[in-house]
C-alpha cells in the first residue's frame, strides 16, 4: 500500500521538534554579562564589541537571562 503525505506537514513537524542550535543576541549578550560579574556599564560592553543602541535594545532581556542562569539550587 502506497501511503501519500504533504510534504509541508513532514516538513513542518521536523523543524518544530529539531531542537534550536543557534544562540540569539540576548542569550551571548546575557554570557558576557556574567563573564563580567553582572557590569551593566555600556563602556564596558562595548569594548566586548556591542554596540550601543544594540545594548540599550537587548539589556533588560539580557539581564533576566543572565540572572535565571545564575540561579543555582543548593540543597
Amino acid at each position: 500500500m502506497i501511503r501519500i503525505q504533504r510534504y509541508s506537514e513532514t516538513v513542518a513537524a521536523k523543524i518544530a521538534a529539531a531542537p534550536r542550535c543557534v544562540r540569539t543576541l540576548e542569550e551571548r549578550l546575557a554570557d558576557d554579562m556574567r563573564e563580567l560579574a553582572y557590569s551593566g556599564h555600556i563602556e564596558t560592553l562595548q569594548q566586548r564589541g556591542w554596540s550601543e543602541p544594540t545594548l540599550k535594545r537587548l539589556l533588560p532581556e539580557a539581564a533576566k537571562i543572565a540572572r535565571r542562569q545564575s540561579v543555582r539550587q543548593v540543597a
